[in-house]
Protein backbone atom coordinates (compact mmCIF):
# COMPACT_ATOMS: atom_id res chain seq x y z
CA UNK A 1 0.00 0.00 0.00
CA UNK A 2 2.85 2.80 0.88
CA UNK A 3 4.49 1.92 -2.45
CA UNK A 4 0.97 2.53 -4.28
CA UNK A 5 0.47 5.76 -1.96
CA UNK A 6 4.07 6.86 -3.26
CA UNK A 7 3.23 6.08 -7.09
CA UNK A 8 0.15 8.17 -6.89
CA UNK A 9 1.66 11.12 -4.49
CA UNK A 10 4.77 11.14 -7.37
CA UNK A 11 2.36 11.51 -10.57
CA UNK A 12 0.48 13.72 -9.30
CA UNK A 13 3.02 16.04 -8.09
CA UNK A 14 4.95 16.00 -10.96
CA UNK A 15 2.07 16.62 -13.61
CA UNK A 16 0.67 19.12 -11.34
CA UNK A 17 4.65 20.75 -10.91
CA UNK A 18 4.61 20.92 -14.84
CA UNK A 19 1.14 22.73 -15.55
CA UNK A 20 1.89 25.27 -12.62
CA UNK A 21 5.47 26.50 -14.28
CA UNK A 22 3.51 26.28 -17.43
CA UNK A 23 1.01 28.31 -16.02
CA UNK A 24 3.04 30.53 -14.35
CA UNK A 25 5.06 31.18 -17.64
CA UNK A 26 1.69 32.29 -19.47
CA UNK A 27 0.70 34.61 -16.57
CA UNK A 28 3.97 35.97 -16.55
CA UNK A 29 4.43 36.32 -20.24
CA UNK A 30 2.43 39.66 -20.60
CA UNK A 31 4.03 41.44 -17.73
CA UNK A 32 7.72 39.82 -18.77
CA UNK A 33 6.96 41.07 -21.90
CA UNK A 34 5.95 44.79 -20.37
CA UNK A 35 9.15 44.85 -18.90
CA UNK A 36 11.55 44.00 -22.07
CA UNK A 37 9.86 47.08 -23.36
CA UNK A 38 11.19 49.10 -20.35
CA UNK A 39 14.56 47.45 -20.77
CA UNK A 40 14.65 48.34 -24.46
CA UNK A 41 12.95 52.10 -24.38
CA UNK A 42 13.97 53.12 -21.49
CA UNK A 43 17.66 51.52 -20.53
CA UNK A 44 15.81 50.12 -17.38
CA UNK A 45 19.26 47.85 -15.81
CA UNK A 46 18.92 43.69 -16.25
CA UNK A 47 19.02 43.79 -12.24
CA UNK A 48 15.83 46.14 -11.63
CA UNK A 49 13.88 43.96 -14.31
CA UNK A 50 15.17 40.43 -12.45
CA UNK A 51 13.95 42.32 -8.97
CA UNK A 52 10.82 43.13 -10.99
CA UNK A 53 10.19 39.45 -12.06
CA UNK A 54 11.17 38.23 -8.67
CA UNK A 55 8.45 40.68 -6.76
CA UNK A 56 5.87 39.31 -9.31
CA UNK A 57 6.21 35.73 -8.74
CA UNK A 58 4.26 35.28 -5.45
CA UNK A 59 0.97 36.35 -6.62
CA UNK A 60 1.05 34.78 -9.86
CA UNK A 61 2.13 31.54 -7.63
CA UNK A 62 -1.03 32.50 -5.70
CA UNK A 63 -3.31 32.40 -8.60
CA UNK A 64 -1.67 30.10 -10.58
CA UNK A 65 -1.44 26.93 -7.48
CA UNK A 66 -5.30 25.70 -7.35
CA UNK A 67 -5.43 25.86 -11.44
CA UNK A 68 -2.09 23.89 -11.40
CA UNK A 69 -2.87 21.35 -9.16
CA UNK A 70 -6.73 20.78 -10.32
CA UNK A 71 -4.90 20.21 -14.08
CA UNK A 72 -2.38 17.94 -12.45
CA UNK A 73 -4.75 15.58 -10.28
CA UNK A 74 -7.12 15.28 -12.81
CA UNK A 75 -4.81 14.62 -16.41
CA UNK A 76 -2.88 12.30 -13.36
CA UNK A 77 -6.01 10.17 -12.84
CA UNK A 78 -7.10 10.76 -16.77
CA UNK A 79 -3.77 9.08 -17.87
CA UNK A 80 -4.82 6.21 -15.26
CA UNK A 81 -8.40 5.53 -16.44
CA UNK A 82 -6.81 5.62 -19.83
CA UNK A 83 -4.34 2.84 -18.78
CA UNK A 84 -6.72 0.70 -16.91
CA UNK A 85 -4.74 1.10 -13.80
CA UNK A 86 -8.05 2.68 -11.73
CA UNK A 87 -9.73 -0.89 -12.89
CA UNK A 88 -6.56 -2.75 -11.39
CA UNK A 89 -6.35 -0.88 -8.30
CA UNK A 90 -10.09 -1.06 -7.64
CA UNK A 91 -9.66 -4.78 -8.51
CA UNK A 92 -7.37 -5.61 -5.40
CA UNK A 93 -8.85 -3.70 -3.07
CA UNK A 94 -7.72 -0.20 -2.87
CA UNK A 95 -11.22 2.44 -2.29
CA UNK A 96 -11.22 5.64 -3.18
CA UNK A 97 -10.62 6.87 0.14
CA UNK A 98 -7.47 4.94 0.08
CA UNK A 99 -6.54 6.45 -3.29
CA UNK A 100 -7.70 10.28 -1.62
CA UNK A 101 -4.65 10.05 0.93
CA UNK A 102 -1.56 10.94 -1.10
CA UNK A 103 -2.97 13.17 -3.17
CA UNK A 104 -4.69 14.74 0.19
CA UNK A 105 -1.38 15.19 1.38
CA UNK A 106 -0.19 16.88 -1.76
CA UNK A 107 -3.08 19.68 -2.00
CA UNK A 108 -2.12 19.88 1.86
CA UNK A 109 1.48 20.91 0.83
CA UNK A 110 0.29 23.25 -1.65
CA UNK A 111 -1.98 24.55 0.51
CA UNK A 112 0.59 25.66 2.73
CA UNK A 113 2.84 27.40 0.15
CA UNK A 114 -0.74 29.26 -0.82
CA UNK A 115 -0.94 30.32 2.86
CA UNK A 116 2.82 30.98 3.66
CA UNK A 117 2.80 33.51 -0.29
CA UNK A 118 -0.64 34.96 1.12
CA UNK A 119 0.24 35.74 4.21
CA UNK A 120 4.26 36.49 4.73
CA UNK A 121 5.82 36.14 1.43
CA UNK A 122 3.31 38.55 -0.75
CA UNK A 123 2.67 41.39 1.50
CA UNK A 124 6.59 41.67 1.04
CA UNK A 125 6.25 41.82 -2.31
CA UNK A 126 3.65 44.55 -2.80
CA UNK A 127 5.64 46.86 -0.25
CA UNK A 128 9.10 46.25 -1.45
CA UNK A 129 6.95 46.31 -5.11
CA UNK A 130 6.27 49.90 -4.13
CA UNK A 131 9.85 51.34 -2.70
CA UNK A 132 11.16 49.88 -5.95
CA UNK A 133 8.56 52.45 -8.10
CA UNK A 134 9.63 55.30 -5.83
CA UNK A 135 13.22 54.91 -6.60
CA UNK A 136 12.73 54.45 -10.50
CA UNK A 137 10.49 56.80 -10.37
CA UNK A 138 13.33 58.83 -8.63
CA UNK A 139 16.40 57.51 -11.00
CA UNK A 140 15.01 57.79 -14.38
CA UNK A 141 14.07 61.62 -13.32
CA UNK A 142 17.15 62.67 -12.67
CA UNK A 143 18.93 60.48 -15.15
CA UNK A 144 17.93 62.67 -18.56
CA UNK A 145 19.45 62.21 -21.58
CA UNK A 146 20.75 65.04 -22.81
CA UNK A 147 19.69 65.78 -26.11
CA UNK A 148 16.57 63.72 -25.88
CA UNK A 149 13.10 64.25 -25.16
CA UNK A 150 11.76 63.03 -21.90
CA UNK A 151 8.39 61.53 -21.02
CA UNK A 152 8.81 60.02 -17.77
CA UNK A 153 6.77 62.18 -15.66
CA UNK A 154 3.29 62.09 -17.17
CA UNK A 155 1.92 65.15 -18.75
CA UNK A 156 5.23 66.46 -18.78
CA UNK A 157 8.30 66.80 -21.67
CA UNK A 158 11.49 67.59 -20.67
CA UNK A 159 14.26 68.32 -22.50
CA UNK A 160 17.74 69.02 -22.11
CA UNK A 161 21.12 70.57 -23.73
CA UNK A 162 23.51 68.45 -21.86
CA UNK A 163 23.98 67.72 -18.03
CA UNK A 164 27.02 68.61 -15.74
CA UNK A 165 27.86 64.19 -14.54
CA UNK A 166 29.43 65.72 -11.59
CA UNK A 167 26.71 68.49 -10.09
CA UNK A 168 23.73 67.31 -12.25
CA UNK A 169 23.01 70.24 -12.99
CA UNK A 170 21.38 70.85 -16.51
CA UNK A 171 21.50 73.34 -19.55
CA UNK A 172 19.82 74.74 -22.28
CA UNK A 173 16.12 73.45 -20.42
CA UNK A 174 12.96 73.25 -22.95
CA UNK A 175 9.91 71.95 -20.78
CA UNK A 176 5.90 71.61 -21.75
CA UNK A 177 3.71 71.21 -18.97
CA UNK A 178 -0.01 69.86 -20.40
CA UNK A 179 -0.93 68.17 -17.41
CA UNK A 180 -3.41 71.15 -17.11
CA UNK A 181 -4.62 71.01 -20.61
CA UNK A 182 -6.71 73.82 -20.61
CA UNK A 183 -3.60 76.01 -19.45
CA UNK A 184 -0.51 74.77 -21.11
CA UNK A 185 2.93 76.00 -20.08
CA UNK A 186 6.17 75.87 -21.86
CA UNK A 187 9.40 76.82 -20.00
CA UNK A 188 12.60 77.84 -21.53
CA UNK A 189 15.62 78.00 -19.44
CA UNK A 190 19.86 78.64 -19.39
CA UNK A 191 20.07 76.41 -16.38
CA UNK A 192 18.31 74.29 -13.86
CA UNK A 193 18.80 71.57 -11.48
CA UNK A 194 16.51 68.81 -9.89
CA UNK A 195 16.14 69.20 -6.18
CA UNK A 196 14.30 67.17 -3.28
CA UNK A 197 12.55 68.51 -0.35
CA UNK A 198 12.84 67.30 3.00
CA UNK A 199 8.91 66.66 2.42
CA UNK A 200 9.67 64.03 -0.27
CA UNK A 201 8.40 66.04 -2.95
CA UNK A 202 10.82 67.09 -6.29
CA UNK A 203 10.90 70.42 -7.69
CA UNK A 204 12.56 71.46 -10.89
CA UNK A 205 15.20 75.23 -10.04
CA UNK A 206 15.36 77.25 -13.14
CA UNK A 207 17.16 79.96 -13.59
CA UNK A 208 17.30 82.92 -16.69
CA UNK A 209 14.67 81.35 -18.70
CA UNK A 210 11.17 82.38 -19.71
CA UNK A 211 7.57 81.11 -19.27
CA UNK A 212 4.93 81.20 -21.57
CA UNK A 213 1.03 80.04 -21.17
CA UNK A 214 -2.44 79.79 -23.32
CA UNK A 215 -5.20 81.38 -21.43
CA UNK A 216 -8.85 80.67 -22.17
CA UNK A 217 -10.55 82.83 -24.60
CA UNK A 218 -6.83 82.98 -26.76
CA UNK A 219 -5.28 85.15 -24.47
CA UNK A 220 -1.39 84.86 -24.06
CA UNK A 221 0.99 85.28 -21.02
CA UNK A 222 5.00 85.62 -20.99
CA UNK A 223 7.57 86.57 -18.49
CA UNK A 224 11.19 86.34 -18.04
CA UNK A 225 12.29 84.93 -14.61
CA UNK A 226 15.96 85.13 -13.01
CA UNK A 227 14.60 82.33 -10.62
CA UNK A 228 11.55 79.75 -10.81
CA UNK A 229 10.59 76.69 -9.41
CA UNK A 230 8.18 74.21 -10.97
CA UNK A 231 6.89 71.54 -8.89
CA UNK A 232 7.22 68.26 -10.63
CA UNK A 233 4.35 66.53 -8.74
CA UNK A 234 6.02 63.52 -7.80
CA UNK A 235 7.06 62.59 -4.21
CA UNK A 236 10.44 60.77 -3.80
CA UNK A 237 10.17 59.60 -0.20
CA UNK A 238 10.47 56.36 0.86
CA UNK A 239 6.75 54.43 2.87
CA UNK A 240 8.45 53.86 5.50
CA UNK A 241 5.70 53.82 7.95
CA UNK A 242 3.00 51.39 8.50
CA UNK A 243 0.62 53.95 8.47
CA UNK A 244 1.57 55.05 4.45
CA UNK A 245 1.30 51.61 3.53
CA UNK A 246 -1.86 49.95 1.56
CA UNK A 247 -3.25 47.09 3.03
CA UNK A 248 -2.32 44.91 0.78
CA UNK A 249 1.47 45.41 2.19
CA UNK A 250 0.53 44.98 6.13
CA UNK A 251 1.79 42.01 7.75
CA UNK A 252 -0.45 39.98 9.70
CA UNK A 253 0.59 42.16 12.94
CA UNK A 254 0.10 45.26 11.51
CA UNK A 255 -3.51 44.11 10.33
CA UNK A 256 -3.96 43.15 13.56
CA UNK A 257 -3.08 46.21 14.80
CA UNK A 258 -5.38 48.03 13.04
CA UNK A 259 -8.21 46.19 13.72
CA UNK A 260 -7.46 46.54 17.45
CA UNK A 261 -7.02 49.89 17.26
CA UNK A 262 -8.18 52.18 14.19
CA UNK A 263 -11.36 53.62 13.37
CA UNK A 264 -14.85 51.43 12.29
CA UNK A 265 -13.92 52.17 8.69
CA UNK A 266 -10.17 51.35 8.33
CA UNK A 267 -10.46 48.20 11.10
CA UNK A 268 -13.50 46.69 8.78
CA UNK A 269 -11.24 47.03 5.70
CA UNK A 270 -8.43 44.91 7.67
CA UNK A 271 -10.77 42.71 8.79
CA UNK A 272 -11.70 41.80 5.01
CA UNK A 273 -7.98 41.59 4.18
CA UNK A 274 -7.44 39.24 6.97
CA UNK A 275 -10.31 37.53 6.09
CA UNK A 276 -9.26 37.46 2.42
CA UNK A 277 -5.66 35.99 3.63
CA UNK A 278 -6.57 33.15 4.30
CA UNK A 279 -9.86 32.38 2.36
CA UNK A 280 -8.03 31.83 -1.16
CA UNK A 281 -5.61 29.57 0.60
CA UNK A 282 -8.32 27.51 1.99
CA UNK A 283 -9.83 27.04 -1.66
CA UNK A 284 -6.63 24.93 -2.63
CA UNK A 285 -7.05 22.17 -0.63
CA UNK A 286 -10.36 22.30 -1.00
CA UNK A 287 -10.34 22.26 -4.71
CA UNK A 288 -7.02 19.80 -4.96
CA UNK A 289 -9.75 17.42 -2.81
CA UNK A 290 -12.31 17.88 -5.15
CA UNK A 291 -10.40 16.80 -8.04
CA UNK A 292 -10.02 13.25 -7.05
CA UNK A 293 -13.35 12.29 -7.39
CA UNK A 294 -14.35 13.86 -10.14
CA UNK A 295 -10.95 12.06 -11.54
CA UNK A 296 -12.00 9.38 -10.24
CA UNK A 297 -15.56 9.50 -12.23
CA UNK A 298 -14.47 10.16 -15.89
CA UNK A 299 -14.44 7.50 -18.20
CA UNK A 300 -11.43 5.99 -19.97
CA UNK A 301 -12.56 8.11 -22.89
CA UNK A 302 -13.10 11.29 -21.98
CA UNK A 303 -9.64 12.38 -22.82
CA UNK A 304 -7.16 14.72 -21.63
CA UNK A 305 -9.90 17.59 -22.16
CA UNK A 306 -11.86 16.28 -19.41
CA UNK A 307 -8.99 17.97 -17.52
CA UNK A 308 -8.89 21.34 -18.98
CA UNK A 309 -12.80 21.51 -19.04
CA UNK A 310 -13.91 20.63 -16.01
CA UNK A 311 -10.77 22.69 -13.90
CA UNK A 312 -11.89 25.68 -15.89
CA UNK A 313 -15.39 25.37 -14.86
CA UNK A 314 -14.92 24.96 -11.15
CA UNK A 315 -12.27 27.48 -10.97
CA UNK A 316 -14.50 29.90 -12.67
CA UNK A 317 -17.48 28.77 -10.27
CA UNK A 318 -15.64 29.00 -7.03
CA UNK A 319 -13.60 32.04 -7.82
CA UNK A 320 -16.76 33.78 -8.86
CA UNK A 321 -18.43 32.83 -5.58
CA UNK A 322 -15.64 34.35 -3.85
CA UNK A 323 -15.90 37.84 -5.81
CA UNK A 324 -19.34 38.17 -5.65
CA UNK A 325 -19.11 37.16 -1.41
CA UNK A 326 -16.09 39.66 -1.31
CA UNK A 327 -17.88 42.40 -3.05
CA UNK A 328 -21.04 41.91 -0.56
CA UNK A 329 -18.95 41.79 2.22
CA UNK A 330 -16.62 45.20 0.84
CA UNK A 331 -20.37 47.05 0.53
CA UNK A 332 -20.99 45.84 4.38
CA UNK A 333 -24.23 43.60 2.79
CA UNK A 334 -23.12 40.89 4.52
CA UNK A 335 -19.97 40.31 6.90
CA UNK A 336 -16.74 39.16 5.57
CA UNK A 337 -17.02 35.70 7.36
CA UNK A 338 -19.79 34.93 5.34
CA UNK A 339 -18.56 36.95 2.04
CA UNK A 340 -15.09 35.25 1.92
CA UNK A 341 -16.12 31.70 3.95
CA UNK A 342 -19.33 30.81 2.77
CA UNK A 343 -18.04 30.21 -0.96
CA UNK A 344 -15.55 27.91 0.83
CA UNK A 345 -18.50 25.91 2.75
CA UNK A 346 -20.05 25.01 -0.09
CA UNK A 347 -17.18 23.93 -1.83
CA UNK A 348 -16.54 22.01 0.59
CA UNK A 349 -20.10 20.52 0.98
CA UNK A 350 -19.93 19.48 -2.71
CA UNK A 351 -16.77 17.74 -2.50
CA UNK A 352 -17.95 16.04 0.50
CA UNK A 353 -21.20 14.79 -1.54
CA UNK A 354 -19.12 13.64 -4.22
CA UNK A 355 -16.23 12.17 -1.97
CA UNK A 356 -19.43 10.35 -0.75
CA UNK A 357 -20.74 8.97 -3.70
CA UNK A 358 -17.52 8.21 -5.59
CA UNK A 359 -16.72 5.85 -2.19
CA UNK A 360 -20.15 4.33 -2.62
CA UNK A 361 -19.34 3.80 -6.30
CA UNK A 362 -22.65 5.12 -7.59
CA UNK A 363 -21.81 7.93 -10.71
CA UNK A 364 -21.93 11.82 -10.39
CA UNK A 365 -24.15 12.52 -13.24
CA UNK A 366 -22.56 15.91 -13.78
CA UNK A 367 -19.05 14.59 -14.67
CA UNK A 368 -20.33 11.58 -16.73
CA UNK A 369 -22.51 14.27 -18.42
CA UNK A 370 -19.20 15.96 -19.20
CA UNK A 371 -17.18 13.53 -20.01
CA UNK A 372 -19.31 11.46 -21.94
CA UNK A 373 -20.32 14.82 -24.21
CA UNK A 374 -16.51 15.69 -24.56
CA UNK A 375 -15.79 11.62 -25.31
CA UNK A 376 -18.45 12.12 -28.06
CA UNK A 377 -17.37 15.39 -29.31
CA UNK A 378 -14.86 14.55 -32.01
CA UNK A 379 -17.64 11.97 -33.83
CA UNK A 380 -19.93 14.92 -33.92
CA UNK A 381 -17.48 17.39 -34.93
CA UNK A 382 -16.79 14.83 -37.58
CA UNK A 383 -19.69 13.82 -38.87
CA UNK A 384 -21.81 16.96 -38.74
CA UNK A 385 -20.93 17.65 -42.53
CA UNK A 386 -21.76 14.00 -44.17
CA UNK A 387 -25.27 15.27 -42.65
CA UNK A 388 -25.20 18.43 -44.32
Amino acid sequence: MYRIHRYLFRECAFTSLIALLVLSFMAMLPQFLRLVDLWVNRDMPVSVLGTMISLSMPKILLTTIPMALLVGILLTLGRLAQESELVVLKACGISPLQILQPVALLALLYTMLALALSTLWLPRAYHHFASLKQALLSSTTLALKPQAFSHNIPGLTLYIEEQDPQTQLLYGLLIHDRRKAETPITLTARRGEIRSLPSGETILYLQEGTRHQSLPEQHYRALRFATYQMDLGIALGSKSKASQKQLDELSQEELSQIMREASPKESYAAWMEWHRRFSFPTATLILGLFAVPLGLQQSPRSGRSYALVVAVLTLIIHFALLSVGETLARKQIITPILGFWMPNLLMASLTLYVITITHQCRPFLWANWLGNSLANLPQRLLAAPQDK
